[in-house]
């Protein structure tokens, strides 16, 4: 089966959309204390922490354990 034109243009166009510094959930989960630290001092993200925050954006997996650890660290923060 052969791909028509519009489907060719909407492949290429997703591959290039893909940034190349972009994190796996594995190298998110790595980084997601150093970025609610951040988070939690309300202090301005990184350069180099904003691959952390695009991926929290686009996966919901990660964000939610990114909301499970900023709960756990505002209780204590709040004992």
């Amino acid at each position: 089966m052969a791909l028509s034109n519009d489907q060719i243009d909407s492949l290429i166009g997703m591959v290039t959309s893909v940034a190349s510094d972009e994190l796996d959930c594995d190298g998110c989960f790595g980084r997601i204390a150093e970025f609610a630290e951040y988070h939690l001092a309300s202090k301005e993200i990184p350069e180099a922490m904003k691959v952390v925050q695009r991926h929290l954006e686009q996966c919901l997996c990660c964000k939610d354990e990114f909301n499970a650890l900023m709960k756990g660290l505002e209780a204590i923060d709040s004992d």
